[in-house]
């Protein structure tokens, strides 16, 4: 059975305050990095460099390992008994199929973002339009697809997987 497109949203929304909280807790480590002095001499690319590497990659990672470890799901998954499976088969996915996915669907927006902040930060010209635009555009076509035709998002489709429901709190599908 295919996953509602609430239930998806309301487990990436838990899988998202996950990684904020990492960010956060990178993002207050970074200020104390940075006001004891080691890294005053970073400009702004090093940095956004530094985070994309320190919260993008190791989120990517842990989002990877959850949906192509044992238990198929992330917690936001797993608390609404979502998994993610191979399509059309329905076979586990792999890990490589599992990094993928992750990485178009929280590496390219977040990375995105990083670079829009980037050419806002250093001009306002049509970089950065183009930027905030591109930045903003990724996320708006994910949920856009998740909510028209079978509710496959654009990176399930290109990932080739797909969302399933088993009942919600159950450990395996």
């Amino acid at each position: 059975m295919t996953s509602t497109a609430r239930s998806r949203l309301l487990a990436g929304l838990i899988d998202l305050a996950i990684v904020l909280v990492w960010a956060l807790v990178v993002a207050g480590v970074a200020a104390l990095l940075i006001s004891s002095g080691p890294s005053r001499g970073l400009g702004p690319l090093a940095l956004h460099l530094i985070g994309i590497a320190v919260v993008v990659l190791p989120s990517t990672v842990g989002l990877t390992v959850f949906e192509a470890g044992r238990y198929e799901a992330t917690p936001g998954k797993l608390k609404y008994g979502l998994r993610v499976r191979r399509d059309p088969s329905g076979e586990r996915i792999s890990w490589g199929r599992s990094l993928a996915r992750n990485l178009l669907k929280l590496g390219l927006p977040w990375t995105l973002g990083h670079l829009a902040v980037i050419s806002v930060g250093s001009s306002l010209g049509v970089d950065a339009v183009i930027g905030v635009l591109a930045s903003a555009a990724v996320p708006v076509a994910y949920v856009v697809s998740l909510l028209i035709g079978d509710g496959r998002t654009i990176y399930d489709r290109l990932a080739g997987t797909m969302v399933i429901s088993t009942e919600p709190g159950r450990r395996f599908a």
